[in-house]
């Protein structure tokens, strides 16, 4: 278990998951607000508002706020690994793949007990026999490189998937 400096390739993929789940909370919570205010909004215009109609209103509005601030915390956590600039590069042969609910985990017994979610495509790359290399960073444990060899499966899956794309658009 190594603690090495986060490399460019490791800031891109760490910035463009940050933004993707901040925009993705962003939209559900502004959908939310939109929502829940569409209709004491309409009934303000037409009718008498009953007493409290703001207060009300700055309730629900600050419990969706506290909403996407829990949607949020993951980033946050994820950009003070990005401040820290440190990762962990982990080579173990004491884990395995289990199919969880939600996709594939990654359990690994020593030397640090981890449970990593894996994209549904890397199983079938990965062999159980053969030790395995992984890096997270430091506080979110986020997967950053995971290999067997020498390629990192990520990138292999990711530029699988953007040669896919491309032919369909050809």
């Amino acid at each position: 278990m190594n603690e090495l400096k986060l490399n460019q390739a490791d800031i891109k993929r760490i910035k463009e998951d940050i933004r993707l789940t901040t925009i993705i909370g962003l939209i559900f919570t502004i959908a939310l607000i939109v929502i829940t205010l569409i209709i004491p909004t309409i009934l303000l215009l037409f009718f008498k508002p009953a007493d409290g109609f703001v207060t009300r209103a700055l309730i629900v509005s600050g419990t969706f706020f506290l909403l996407f601030l829990g949607i949020s915390w993951k980033n946050f956590v994820k950009y003070i690994d990005l401040r820290i600039g440190k990762k962990i590069n982990i080579k173990t042969g004491d884990y395995e793949i289990e199919k969880a609910k939600e996709g594939f985990v990654l359990k690994t017994k020593s030397p640090l007990k981890l449970k990593l979610d894996l994209w549904d495509e890397m199983p079938p790359l990965i062999k159980n026999a053969e030790p395995i290399t992984f890096e997270i960073t430091k506080l979110s444990k986020t997967l950053l490189y995971i290999s067997q060899d020498t390629v990192n499966l990520l990138e292999k899956i990711e530029n699988e998937t953007e040669k896919e794309i491309q032919d369909k658009f050809d």
